[in-house]
C-alpha cells in the first residue's frame, strides 16, 4: 500500500499532531478511513453553513429527528409483536421435585413406568421426578382480537412515520426562521455600523464647528451622547447575532464550538399555488390514530365472543429412586368463552369508544387550527411584501435626507437636534426594512409548512 503524504503544517503548534498523523497512516487502511472521516467532519464544521446544508442536516441529525426515528422504530416492532399472536407459541419447561405425597408420588410412579403390585397405596415410599416437557399451543379463533391487534400496530406504524413528518416539517420550518433570523440581526449590524459612521462624521464636524466657535458645547454633547447609544447599539446587535447563531446551532443538534453561518441569502421557494393543507403530516397522522382506535374497538367487543385454542405437549420423567422413566404426549382443543367478568370487557369497549372519539375530536381540532395558521401565514407574508415595499422608499428618502441635513449642519445651517433626527430616522429605516425583508422570509417558511410543504425541493 502507497503512504500517503500529508501536507507540511502550517504552524509549529500542529506538528505533533502532523507526525502522529503520518505515523497512524502506516497502521493500515482502517485508519486511514478514519482519519479521512475525521478530516471530512473538521473540513465541514469549520466551513460556514448554508440554508441548503443546515436544514439536510437537521432532518436527519438533530435530536428530534432521531427521537422521531426511534418512534418509528418502536411503532415497527409494535407490528411484529402484533403478528406474533398469529403463530404457534412452543415452550420448553424442565422441573425436578422430591415428596411424600401419595398423590404425587404416586403419579410420578406410573409417569415413570415403574408400578409395581407390591407397592403399599397406604405407605408410598419417597419418590423423586425429573420432568422434561414441550408445549406447543395455537390460536384458532380469537374472537377477532388477533385481527384487531395487528391492523391497529400497522395504523399506529404509519401514524408513527407521519409523525416523524410533522417532526421534520416543523423541524425545517424552525431552522429556517432560526436561519433568516441571523440573517437579520447581521442586517442590524450593518445599519447600526452605518449609524457609528455617520455619527462619527457628525461629532468631527461638530468638534470643528465648536472648535470655530459656531457650535454650542451643549449641542457637541448631544452628538456624543448619540454616538456613544449608537455604539451601545451595535454591541446589542453583535450579540444578537450571536444568540442567534448558537439557536440555530442548537436545532442542528451541533456540540462543536466551532459553527459559522453563510452569508449568502438563500432563494425563496414560494408555496405552489395548489397545494393543500389537507396533506399536513399532522392530519394524516391522525387519520392512522383514528383507524387504529377504530379497530382497538373491534378488539375490545371480541371479549364477548369465544376463543379457540389447539394445544399438545410432549412429557419425559425420570426417577433415580425408582430406576424407571417414560414418556407421554398429549393433544386437544381448549375452548374458552367468558360468560361473565366483572363487566371488564364492558368497560374496555367503553374506554376504546372514548378514546377514538377523543381522536376524532382532535382530528377536527387540528384542521381548525391549521386552517387559521394558513389563512395568517398568508396576512403576514402579504403585510411583510408591503413593509418592504415602504421601506425601501424611506431609506432612501432618509438617505438623501441625511445628506442634505449633513451639508447644512458642516455649513451652520442645520441645528445638530435636526442632524440627530434625519440619523436617527435613516438608521429606524434601515432596521424596519431588515425586519420586513426576515419577516418575508419567515412568512413563506411558515406558509409552506402550514400547507404541508418542504422547506426544501426533494431532489
Amino acid at each position: 500500500m502507497s503512504i500517503v503524504r500529508l501536507p507540511p503544517p502550517r504552524s509549529a503548534a500542529p506538528r505533533h499532531a502532523y507526525a502522529s498523523a503520518r505515523a497512524w497512516l502506516r497502521r493500515g487502511p482502517g485508519v486511514l478511513v478514519a482519519l479521512a472521516a475525521w478530516s471530512f467532519y473538521t473540513s465541514e464544521a469549520a466551513a460556514p453553513w448554508t440554508f441548503e446544508q443546515a436544514i439536510s442536516f437537521a432532518l436527519t441529525n438533530s435530536p428530534d429527528a432521531r427521537i422521531a426515528q426511534q418512534r418509528i422504530a418502536a411503532a415497527r416492532a409494535g407490528i411484529a409483536q402484533a403478528d406474533a399472536a398469529v403463530w404457534p407459541r412452543l415452550q420448553f419447561q424442565s422441573s425436578y421435585g422430591w415428596t411424600d405425597n401419595p398423590m404425587l408420588a404416586f403419579g410420578a410412579i406410573l409417569n415413570q413406568r415403574a408400578f409395581s403390585p407390591s407397592l403399599d397405596f397406604n405407605d408410598v415410599p419417597s419418590t423423586d421426578n425429573l420432568n422434561l416437557r414441550g408445549v406447543v399451543t395455537a390460536p384458532l379463533y380469537s374472537g377477532g382480537q388477533i385481527r384487531a391487534g395487528r391492523t391497529a400496530a400497522r395504523a399506529g406504524a404509519r401514524a408513527a412515520a407521519w409523525e416523524g413528518e410533522a417532526v421534520r416539517s416543523t423541524l425545517g420550518f424552525e431552522v429556517a426562521r432560526a436561519f433568516h433570523t441571523v440573517l437579520k440581526t447581521r442586517a442590524f449590524i450593518r445599519a447600526s455600523e452605518a449609524a457609528v459612521n455617520g455619527y462619527e462624521q457628525t461629532v468631527s464636524v461638530a468638534r470643528k464647528r465648536y472648535q470655530a466657535g459656531s457650535l454650542l458645547r451643549a449641542d457637541l454633547l448631544d452628538v456624543e451622547v448619540r454616538l456613544a447609544q449608537a455604539r451601545e447599539d451595535l454591541v446589542r446587535a453583535r450579540n444578537a447575532e450571536a444568540l442567534a447563531e448558537r439557536a440555530l446551532r442548537n436545532l442542528l443538534g451541533l456540540e462543536t464550538p466551532d459553527f459559522a453561518v453563510a452569508d449568502a441569502v438563500p432563494e425563496l421557494l414560494p408555496p405552489p399555488a395548489d397545494a393543500s393543507p389537507a396533506q399536513r403530516p399532522e392530519l394524516l397522522a391522525l387519520q392512522q390514530r383514528e383507524l387504529a382506535a377504530d379497530a382497538a374497538v373491534r378488539g375490545a367487543r371480541g371479549g364477548y365472543l369465544p376463543k379457540l385454542s389447539a394445544f399438545g405437549s410432549l412429557d419425559y420423567d425420570r426417577g433415580w429412586e425408582t430406576g424407571g422413566d417414560g414418556g407421554s404426549y398429549a393433544a386437544g382443543a381448549l375452548l374458552q368463552w367468558d360468560i361473565w367478568d366483572g363487566k371488564l370487557t364492558r368497560a374496555k369497549v367503553s374506554e376504546a369508544r372514548a378514546q377514538l372519539e377523543g381522536i376524532q375530536e382532535e382530528h377536527r381540532k387540528w384542521r381548525l387550527a391549521i386552517d387559521l395558521e394558513v389563512e395568517q401565514a398568508r396576512l403576514i407574508l402579504e403585510e411583510a411584501r408591503a413593509r418592504l415595499a415602504v421601506t425601501e422608499t424611506a431609506i432612501s428618502q432618509a438617505q438623501e435626507s441625511v445628506e442634505l441635513t449633513r451639508a447644512r449642519f458642516e455649513q451652520g445651517l442645520a441645528l445638530a437636534t435636526q442632524l440627530i433626527d434625519a440619523e436617527t430616522a435613516l438608521t429606524g429605516a434601515r432596521v424596519r426594512r431588515a425586519e420586513a425583508e426576515a419577516d418575508r422570509r419567515i412568512a413563506v417558511a411558515a406558509l409552506r409548512r402550514a400547507l404541508g410543504q418542504p422547506q426544501l425541493e426533494p431532489r
